[in-house]
C-alpha cells in the first residue's frame, strides 16, 4: 500500500498539474486610439503551486494558427525574456501571480479583433489556451476647448468643441437651462455646441467621459480669449472697405503711369537721328547761303 502511494506521488510529480490549469471566460474589451491598454488573462493551477518555467504566447484572430503577437519564456532559474517589447506589445502580467496579461501601447484601429492567450508549464507537459478575447477600438471622447467667437453677422457666441467616435454630447452646466438655445454642428469625429453669449456671464460645458465627467469653463470678460471669424462691428467693416478702396485707386494710378511711360518710350525709339534730321529736306539756303540739307549731310 505504501508502494502504491509513493508511485502515485511520483506519477503526479512527473505529470505536474496536467489538466488542472483553469481560466475564466474572458469578457469583451474596449480600447481607445493612442491610449495604452492591458488585455487581461489570468489562470489558476489546481492544486496551487509556484510557477517555475513557463512560456507565454499571445495570438490574434485565431487560437493556434493566428498571428503571433508576443511570446516570452521564463526558465526554471527565473531567467528569460518576459521583459522584452515586440513592436507595441509587451508582457503586462506577473507569472508569480499567474497573470499573463498583454500590454498594448499606443492603440490603433488595426488592434481591434480577437485575442488568445496561452500558458505552457513544465516544458509543454501542461498548457492551456483561453477562449477568444474580443477587443473593440474607438476614438476616445474628449472635450477639446471652449471659446468665444463673433460671427459675420456680429453675433457673440460661446462654443465648446468635442472629439470622439461618435462625438460626445455636450451639456452646459453654467448657466443652467440653456439646452433649448444650443446650436449643434457635427462631423465624423468632431462636433461643436454653441449658444449666444451674454456679458458678465461665466460658462461651463461638460461631457461624460469614459471614467469621469470632463468640464471646461470660461468667463465673458474683456480678457477672455476670443476667436473672430470676420470683422464684428460697423466701424471695422468701414475701415476695411476704405483701405481696400485706397489700394485699388493706387493700383489704377500705377497702371496709368506705366502705360504713359511705355507710349513715351515708343515715340522716342521711333524718332529720326538728330544728325540726319535735315538730310532729306528740300534744298533751302540758310542765312549764310549754305543749304540746310548740305549742312546736315554726313561726310563720305
Amino acid at each position: 500500500m505504501k508502494f502504491i502511494g509513493v508511485l502515485f506521488i511520483t506519477i503526479y510529480s512527473f505529470v505536474g498539474v496536467d489538466g488542472a490549469i483553469e481560466m475564466d471566460d474572458p469578457k469583451p474589451l474596449t480600447g481607445y486610439i493612442q491610449k495604452s491598454l492591458t488585455v487581461p488573462c489570468t489562470f489558476r493551477v489546481i492544486p496551487d503551486q509556484p510557477i517555475k518555467s513557463a512560456t507565454v504566447t499571445w495570438r490574434k484572430d485565431q487560437n493556434y494558427e493566428g498571428v503571433l503577437l508576443y511570446q516570452c519564456i521564463r526558465n526554471s532559474d527565473l531567467s528569460g525574456n518576459c521583459s522584452s517589447t515586440v513592436e507595441h506589445y509587451s508582457f503586462g502580467g506577473n507569472l508569480d501571480e499567474k497573470n499573463i496579461s498583454l500590454k498594448i501601447n499606443n492603440v490603433t484601429l488595426n488592434d481591434a479583433g480577437l485575442y488568445f492567450c496561452r500558458i505552457e508549464l513544465e516544458e509543454k507537459v501542461n498548457w492551456y489556451s483561453s477562449k477568444n478575447i474580443t477587443l473593440t477600438v474607438k476614438v476616445a471622447s474628449e472635450l477639446k476647448r471652449i471659446y468665444f467667437q463673433t460671427n459675420g453677422s456680429g453675433q457673440h457666441r460661446v462654443t465648446c468643441e468635442v472629439f470622439g467616435d461618435p462625438p460626445p454630447k455636450v451639456s452646459f452646466t453654467q448657466p443652467k437651462n440653456m439646452a433649448s438655445q444650443i446650436i449643434v454642428e457635427s462631423g465624423v469625429f468632431t462636433a461643436s455646441y454653441s449658444l449666444i453669449a451674454s456679458s458678465n456671464t461665466s460658462y461651463t460645458c461638460q461631457i461624460d467621459g469614459e471614467n469621469n465627467p470632463s468640464t471646461l469653463s470660461i468667463d465673458n470678460l474683456e480678457s477672455s480669449p476670443c476667436i473672430k471669424s470676420a470683422p464684428s462691428s460697423k466701424s471695422e467693416r468701414l475701415i476695411f472697405s476704405s483701405v481696400l478702396g485706397v489700394l485699388m485707386a493706387l493700383l489704377g494710378l500705377s497702371i496709368i503711369v506705366i502705360v504713359r511711360l511705355l507710349v513715351i518710350w515708343k515715340r522716342m525709339a521711333a524718332a529720326p537721328n538728330a544728325e540726319n534730321v535735315y538730310y532729306n529736306y528740300p534744298a533751302k539756303p540758310d542765312t549764310d547761303g549754305v543749304y540746310m540739307n548740305a549742312r546736315k549731310t554726313p561726310k563720305k
